[in-house]
Formats: structure tokens, C-alpha cells, sequence
């Protein structure tokens, strides 16, 4: 079978955990805005591990460079499985036994697409990755618990920074691959890795400006801000020559891109209340 089925199948999985979770506990909004959360903290760690460090490689076969294939193997298992793992502890207050039996599972996975030579190891080890999926599990039930409890403060514009930042991130990402859009900023000699690492610190800026915007000072008329900050900040990128076009794209559809982007955000950041459940989630916790 050819590598990239296999990266499918986890697409697949889990797709199909987050649509049954969502279906079952109705709990739509809340649960969404979470899986969006945990999706962007599943990047971020991979991103430090994979384009920093260079700790291992991934193989699915799609593309011909190399990095290109890094970024394929890493947004696929990242925004699918990874967080749909996430939405599943949370959503059912998995203890920690349960945790290290999703710990095994993941291990055995890493252990499979090393052998199948999809996936390799520079200086990654297999017991990393289970001390990484237990240490995000672990992590993602702690955060869900503390935000329930409290909406409000720091911990929500957190959790609503990184939504905005995937959110604005992921349709990149699929240009990116396209070969639509990409950025020369000159910190890596490869394009995709260029464009890659690039994206997500200007976009984690214009992340931190919308939330500022949107969540902090909920004035109906700040929300129109973050529109003009991206546009501008995008048509600056151009003009400089740091953004560049291909294939017929341009500037007016990433900006109707970034459009989409933000309402999207807006919508979910209103239907997720500020207000504390009116039992305490005393059943989130472990006894």
C-alpha cells in the first residue's frame, strides 16, 4: 500500500473519532473551539520537533522535496488524530489509565510507520513520542478542566489566540502545498520550510492583534479592526516582495480567505459562553 494511504487512514480515524464525539455529546461549539485548540498545540510542538530540530522525517510519498513532505506528514497526523485524541479525554473525562492506554497505542503506531519506512528517526526516539502523547493528554485534560471552571481571563485569550492562529494557519498551509502562495523571507534556503516557519510567527501576530480586538475590548466596532490590520499587513508582505502569487491568485482572494478567516472566529469566540456551568465540573476531575 502506498505510504500516503497509510497518513490517510490516520486522517480518516481521526475525522471519524471527532464527528462521533461531536454527534454524541452535542456539545458542538464548546468542543469544536477546543479541538481547534488542541489542534494548534499538537503544531507547535511538532513544528519545534520536525523544523527546528529536525528530529525525524516523514515519507507519505506526495511530494518530491523534502520538506515539503515534513510539513504533508506533519499537518495531517496534527489535525486530525492528534487533537481528535484531545476531544476524546476531554469529552469523556478519561482517566489516567486510560491516557497510558492511548500512550501504548500511539507507540505502537510510531513503532508501525517506522518499520513500513514511512517515517524516520534522526535523533527521535519511540520513547519521546509516548512521553510526548501522554505529556499533551495530560496537559489538554488540565487546560479543559481549568477553562471550564473559569471562562474568562488570560487562560480564555490563550485558548482563543491559538483558534485564531489555526484557523488563519491551516488555509495557508493548503496554498502552500498548491503552490498558490508562498513567502521569501530568506531564514531557510527551502521554500516550503521557509514559508513554513514564517507563517506561523505572522500569523501568531495577527492572531494576538484579533483577539485583542475581538475578545478583550467586545465592542462590536473593534471587531472590524483586525479586517484592516490583515489586509494591510498582507498588502505591506506583497509590496515588499516577501509575499508572492501563482497561478492565477492574488491579494483580493486571501484577502476574501482572511474574510471567511475571521468570521469563523468571531462566530465561534460568541457561542462559547463566558459564564461557568452551573454545577461545578467536578466530573472533569479525577478522583
Amino acid at each position: 500500500m502506498a505510504a500516503v494511504y497509510w497518513y490517510c487512514a490516520l486522517a480518516v480515524l481521526g475525522a471519524g473519532m471527532t464527528v462521533f464525539i461531536l454527534y454524541k455529546k452535542k456539545n458542538f461549539y464548546e468542543f469544536i473551539s477546543f479541538f481547534l485548540f488542541a489542534m494548534m498545540v499538537a503544531f507547535i510542538g511538532e513544528m519545534i520537533v520536525l523544523l527546528f530540530l529536525n528530529g525525524y522525517a516523514y515519507k507519505p510519498g506526495v511530494f518530491t522535496d523534502y520538506y515539503a513532505e515534513d510539513i504533508f506528514g506533519h499537518v495531517v497526523p496534527n489535525a486530525t488524530l492528534w487533537p481528535a485524541t484531545a476531544l476524546l479525554v476531554i469529552a469523556y473525562s478519561l482517566r489516567y489509565r486510560w491516557i497510558l492506554l492511548i500512550t501504548v497505542v500511539f507507540t505502537l503506531l510510531d513503532i508501525l510507520f517506522i518499520n513500513l519506512g514511512i517515517y524516520q528517526y534522526n535523533w527521535w526516539k519511540t520513547w519521546m513520542t509516548s512521553a510526548a502523547i501522554l505529556f499533551y493528554c495530560v496537559l489538554m485534560k488540565i487546560w479543559f478542566v481549568q477553562l471550564k471552571n473559569k471562562r474568562s481571563g488570560i487562560l480564555r485569550y490563550i485558548t482563543f489566540w491559538l483558534i485564531l492562529l489555526v484557523i488563519l494557519k491551516l488555509p495557508i498551509s493548503l496554498l502552500l502545498f498548491l503552490g498558490m502562495q508562498h513567502t521569501i523571507i530568506g531564514w531557510f534556503e527551502n521554500i516550503y520550510r521557509d514559508s513554513g516557519v514564517f507563517s506561523v510567527f505572522y500569523n501568531a501576530a495577527l492572531s494576538f492583534f484579533g483577539v485583542f480586538f475581538i475578545c478583550v475590548l467586545k465592542k462590536w466596532y473593534w471587531k472590524l479592526v483586525p479586517f484592516f490590520i490583515y489586509f494591510s499587513c498582507d498588502a505591506i508582505l506583497l509590496d515588499k516582495g516577501i509575499l508572492l502569487f501563482n497561478g492565477g491568485w492574488n491579494l483580493y482572494y486571501l484577502m476574501l480567505v482572511r474574510t471567511v478567516c475571521l468570521a469563523l472566529f468571531i462566530a465561534l469566540e460568541n457561542k462559547y459562553p463566558y459564564n461557568p456551568p452551573p454545577q461545578h465540573s467536578q466530573k472533569y476531575r479525577d478522583s
